[in-house]
């Protein structure tokens, strides 16, 4: 298969058009990225987002099961 089908499958099987997909996925992406900055932030002093990680990563879960639910 290539490139271009593959692209164009992964498009189709999550119902998005690439901006929208660009959007999910960055916006996930930038998620876990502010989850990780908790989670460290944590790591060094544990008085601090003692649950800003674990929400964001229950959040971010959500949004995906949520969007598979409305797929089909």
């Amino acid at each position: 298969m290539s490139f271009s089908e593959r692209w164009r499958e992964h498009l189709a099987e999550n119902g998005m058009t690439y901006s929208e997909h660009f959007r999910f996925a960055a916006g996930h992406g930038v998620g876990c990225v502010v989850a990780a900055c908790y989670l460290i932030v944590h790591a060094f002093l544990p008085c601090f987002y003692r649950h800003a990680g674990s929400r964001l990563v229950h959040e971010l879960e959500q949004d995906f099961t949520d969007h598979r639910r409305h797929r089909v």
